[in-house]
């Protein structure tokens, strides 16, 4: 709470310059505050509170589904889904709590990423550092872009917008991974970053069904 106050009343140079850190050498600088080097970094988890608060604040007024929403909405949707219910209820909670949502979620990436780059000289808790700044970088892209799709959708709704959207934020996570897994080859960095997506999709999945049984039952 401390950090959320201090973030919101006094937003200093540390969280601008983590920002530009995350814009122009996203992998090194993360890499550099987990060897130590933090005075000059805001901290991971609070940083990414304060933006994913913004962006859910922002979301709403400015008539645009978060990611998240978009990313979800179809399951559903689907015709016959005996879930549904439950489904609404999960999916209510999730947008009316994004920011905890973005919290539960990097445990689960951090898992992911852990896994597929588990020959690493990383330990999970320090994926978990690596995946907190990586989804605040994300989320500021994602601010700037609720701006880009109000002003082109509000007359005449485009819906490629959001392939592009998910598209730019898996570049920008490779791009952070590419930087700070800095000793493998190029290839096997490409690899295992799609293979980290891959396993994120399937454990998003199981803890989703988990959810749907816990609100079933």
């Amino acid at each position: 709470m401390h950090e959320i106050q201090h973030g919101i009343l006094h937003v200093d140079r540390g969280f601008f310059f983590t920002i530009k850190e995350l814009f122009t050498r996203p992998g090194d600088s993360i890499r550099e505050y987990i060897e130590g080097k933090r005075v000059d970094h805001f901290k991971p988890v609070a940083f990414l509170l304060i933006l994913s608060t913004v962006y859910a604040f922002l979301s709403k007024p400015l008539n645009d589904s978060s990611f998240i929403e978009s990313a979800i909405m179809g399951f559903k949707s689907v015709p016959g889904n005996k879930n549904a219910p439950n489904t609404y209820v999960v999916i209510d909670w999730i947008l009316a709590h994004y920011a905890y949502t973005s919290l539960l979620i990097i445990p689960i990436a951090s898992l992911a990423s852990y896994v597929a780059f588990v020959k690493s000289k990383y330990n999970y808790f320090q994926h978990l550092v690596l995946n907190s700044f990586q989804w605040g970088q994300t989320t500021v892209f994602h601010i700037v872009y609720l701006f880009i799709t109000y002003l082109i959708n509000k007359n005449n709704p485009n819906y490629t917008l959001d392939y592009i959207e998910i598209a730019i934020g898996f570049l920008l996570t490779y791009w952070t991974y590419y930087q700070f897994f800095d000793t493998m080859s190029s290839v096997r960095k490409i690899a295992l970053t799609l293979v980290s997506y891959i396993l994120f999709i399937i454990f998003i999945i199981a803890f989703s069904i988990i959810l749907l049984f816990i609100f079933k039952a």
